[in-house]
């Protein structure tokens, strides 16, 4: 018999900054379903790269999670 371990999943809202050159010029905030907040952020992260603050003629372009 397999003893199957349910993963209660959450909904997180995730606030990611844009920057160039350490100067922030833009944020987006995400609602995110994980099974806690570390992976909440990542996934936000990732999904930020499909933002258009995500631009590769912005130069040295950072993106990070806003603390909540």
């Amino acid at each position: 018999m397999h003893a199957s371990a349910q993963v209660e999943m959450q909904t997180f809202t995730v606030t990611v900054e844009f920057s160039s050159g350490g100067e922030p010029y833009a944020t987006e905030t995400y609602t995110v379903e994980a099974t806690d907040w570390y992976r909440a952020q990542r996934d936000a992260i990732e999904m930020s790269v499909s933002s258009p603050y995500d631009n590769a003629r912005i130069p040295d372009l950072t993106r990070r999670v806003i603390a909540q």
